[in-house]
Order: C-alpha cells, then sequence, then structure tokens
C-alpha cells in the first residue's frame, strides 16, 4: 500500500512532478508505479513502453528498478522499457547517432588506466601522479560540460593552464583512437543534442516521459542533458532527498532541485 503522498505523485500525470522525500521513505517505489500508472489505458497519459524512460545513478539501481516493474507490467512491457543510468543513456545515443560527432558506432570506452596512460603521451611525462591530477581536473570539468576551450578561459593557475592544454590534445587523440572516456558518455551526448536539431527532435519524439531517481545527485552536464532530452510537451517527473548528496564528490549539484522547480 502507499501512502496518501505518493498516491498523489504516481496519479500525478498532466504536468511535471518533483517528489521530494527522505531516504527509505520509497521515492523508487513511486517511480515504478507511476511508469504502471502511464501505461494504464484511459487513466490518463496512456504512453507505450517505449515512450517511456526511467534514468538513475547505478546500474545496480538500475536493474533493481527493472524488477520491480517487471513484477507491475510484465516482462514483455518492461523489456520496451528505457530504464537506465544516465551513463548507459549516453552509450545508447552515441551508438546510435554519435557519428555527427565523427564517432563510428563501434567506438571504445576508456576504463581509467587507459586515461591516465594517454594523458601521460599527451603531457609528455613519465609522472602517473601528475597525469592522474589532470585526469581529475579534466573529469571535473567534463562534468561542469566545459570543453577544453571553455577550460581554458576560466583558469586561474599556471597548473590549469597546463591542464587544459592536455585537455585539448587529450581531446584530439580520443577522436583519433574513436574512444570515450567515462565522463564523455555525458558530455557527447549533451553535446549532440545542444548542436544537432534532427537528432534532438528525435530523442524527444522517442521519450514522452522521462523519470529521474535521485536527482539530486545530477551535476551540471547531467542536468543540462536532461533538459536538452525533455521536449516542452514531453513530461518528468522526478524524485529526490533534499538533505542528501551521494555524488558531491564528483560534482553533484543539490541546488538543482531548485533549478528544476525553476525550469
Amino acid at each position: 500500500m502507499m501512502n496518501p503522498a505518493q498516491m498523489a505523485a504516481v496519479q500525478h500525470l498532466d504536468s511535471p512532478c518533483l517528489v521530494l522525500a527522505g531516504a527509505g521513505s520509497g521515492k523508487t517505489r513511486v517511480i515504478t508505479h507511476k511508469i504502471a500508472r502511464l501505461m494504464q489505458p484511459g487513466y490518463g497519459a496512456d504512453l507505450a513502453p517505449s515512450q517511456i524512460g526511467a534514468i538513475t545513478f547505478t546500474n545496480k539501481a538500475a536493474a533493481e528498478m527493472r524488477e520491480r516493474v517487471k513484477h507491475l507490467i510484465g516482462p514483455r512491457a518492461a523489456a520496451k522499457l528505457m530504464v537506465s543510468t544516465f551513463h548507459s543513456l549516453g552509450v545508447k545515443l552515441l551508438r546510435e547517432d554519435g557519428t555527427a560527432l565523427g564517432l563510428k558506432q563501434g567506438f571504445s570506452i576508456l576504463d581509467s588506466d587507459d586515461v591516465t596512460s594517454i594523458l601521460r603521451d599527451c603531457g609528455a611525462t613519465t609522472d602517473a601522479k601528475l597525469a592522474r591530477s589532470w585526469q581529475w581536473t579534466i573529469s571535473l570539468w567534463k562534468n561542469q560540460g566545459l570543453d577544453s576551450n571553455a577550460a581554458l578561459s576560466q583558469c586561474k593557475t599556471d597548473d590549469e593552464v597546463v591542464a587544459a592544454r592536455v585537455m585539448k590534445l587529450y581531446e584530439e587523440r580520443l577522436l583519433a583512437y574513436q574512444a570515450v572516456d567515462f565522463d564523455d558518455l555525458i558530455g557527447l551526448p549533451l553535446k549532440l543534442l545542444q548542436r544537432d536539431d534532427a537528432v534532438r527532435a528525435k530523442w524527444r519524439e522517442r521519450l514522452r516521459h522521462v523519470l529521474v531517481d535521485e536527482v539530486q545527485d545530477t551535476n551540471a552536464a547531467q542536468y543540462a542533458l536532461l533538459r536538452h532530452l525533455l521536449d516542452v510537451t514531453a513530461n518528468l517527473t522526478a524524485v529526490g532527498d533534499d538533505h542528501q548528496s551521494v555524488y558531491a564528490w564528483r560534482g553533484a549539484r543539490p541546488e538543482n532541485l531548485s533549478l528544476l522547480a525553476q525550469d
């Protein structure tokens, strides 16, 4: 059984909905039951499973959400839903439409050690510790939605200038290698949606209702990706905890909750 506040969120179908609640209060349950409600004929949205996307932060959370939904709507319908992390959504988008950015469909996804090795080469250094410091700085910039040119324009120290110049070479090297790193799985889809009208229209038409779990953990790039993914006629359900942010160390911005209400 759901409590009245949960039921109100599940039944709210005709405009964006932001649900704020603490840990262990059933936020994910709201998302799974709302997915079932959105598909229920004659009760409002009446969407096909393929028109619904649910996004969370870890593969474990996505798998758990998928299993919960399967029990509510059945395995055949659940298989057509897009239940994913932000990063696996980015992979889907780049595999389908990354050619617009010069990426082939079979691009590689680098692990952390690969990135360190390439950065050492780009910076002409054998110092792994220095390369990892560049890696951390570049990751923070990417999570803010910045490329090397934008990062260079806001550098405040000589070390940051060096990191931005290494980042420029790193971007060129990745394109030549037909490879992306973990942060690119957000940044490149964002760039694609910002620049390509046809790709943006395609994904907006595909996803008519997007549900986001733990929205307080989104960073600047993830939030911007979400905004570009949604058409003004599409709908959004977001759940979060305004007293908690697990990923603050990776650039998560709890203030996105306020932005979301405003936007």
